[in-house]
């Protein structure tokens, strides 16, 4: 056990060389791969394509995942001694992304990008044409901001139905601008966990702006998105990957509710931030509870409205997957 565990630790020392153009981080899955041997094939084929770019690519592992066992045989393929590892406790997958986001910023300060890409793919159609896509996506430089898109092979798995009856309705609901500005990119999952962005871009959104242990691309969006002058702060593009679709196991009720019940939690809590009233010395004390007042109108007709959203959500899921 020390052996392994000074194996992990030395894993996770930064190269010498901080000075290449983009740093790839891959999230490892959160259930490992232990028994899915093609969600294991795809990791690595995964590893490969990011080893174009830096030959020790980044994969960060929830602890807890290690604790259980779930990465034994990744912690002891030999392919694991050429990659940097870093562990971590994480709420959930978003945190675990922003732990990897501060290990690069913090010890690749000269780095110029930074690739996410997840590393729990289990079923790609046309996989030769997805990774050929994937490697495109991964050495894009020419944007602000990239987001790896996709098409899902079924309907019914947890990403569609959540983007269908919560993420859309519900985006289209608080922020109805910035819902049509994404359509019109297009893109059709502002949720990818597929990620290309500028550093400096990155810096600006985890330190001026508030931050999630979720949906975080989503929450990217609406705060790139300039209010005042209705376009994008920054350049954002869309790269087209394939058809792939998720682990089964998170294809139920209760799993998709979840995911629809924190989007719709964040959405408004974005909201309030984004559009709540500021006292100016030019506004007196009346004017300024006036338009607390409208706000406040303003913000219980959205509620009430999200509400709908979800109770029709709820309806349909149940009918949809037989609950």
């Amino acid at each position: 056990m020390a052996s392994t565990d000074l194996q992990e630790k030395s894993m996770a020392q930064p190269l010498d060389n901080k000075k290449t153009g983009s740093k790839p981080l891959i999230i490892f899955p959160y259930m490992g791969y232990e028994k899915n041997k093609q969600c294991e094939w795809y990791f690595w084929w995964t590893i490969d394509r990011c080893k174009k770019i830096d030959p020790r690519p980044l994969v960060v592992v929830p602890r807890d995942t290690v604790i259980r066992g779930d990465a034994a045989s990744f912690i002891k393929d030999e392919r694991f001694k050429t990659l940097e590892v870093v562990q971590t406790w994480s709420v959930d997958s978003c945190q675990t992304w922003l732990s990897g986001w501060g290990h690069v910023l913090d010890n690749y300060p000269d780095v110029d990008r930074i690739v996410q890409i997840p590393g729990d793919i289990d079923f790609v159609l046309e996989d030769v044409e997805f990774y050929n896509n994937l490697s495109n996506f991964i050495e894009t430089t020419s944007s602000d901001i990239a987001i790896g898109d996709f098409r899902t092979g079924d309907q019914y798995s947890a990403k569609s139905l959540v983007d269908t009856y919560g993420t859309y309705s519900l985006l289209a609901n608080w922020f109805p601008e910035v819902s049509r500005s994404i359509r019109s990119l297009p893109l059709n999952r502002p949720r990818s966990e597929f990620l290309n962005i500028k550093t400096s871009v990155l810096r600006d959104l985890l330190i001026n702006h508030r931050n999630f242990a979720y949906e975080q691309t989503l929450n990217f969006l609406i705060k790139c998105w300039n209010y005042d002058e209705a376009k994008w702060r920054y350049n954002i593009s869309i790269s087209r990957l394939g058809t792939l679709s998720d682990n089964k196991s998170f294809r139920n009720y209760r799993g998709s509710i979840d995911q629809i019940e924190r989007i719709d939690r964040m959405l408004s809590l974005l909201w309030r931030e984004i559009k709540a009233p500021q006292k100016k010395d030019s506004v007196s004390d009346k004017q300024f509870e006036e338009q607390y007042t409208v706000f406040s109108n303003e913000y219980d007709k959205l509620f009430t409205k999200s509400n709908g959203i979800m109770d029709t959500a709820r309806t349909t899921l149940r009918a949809l997957l037989g609950v």
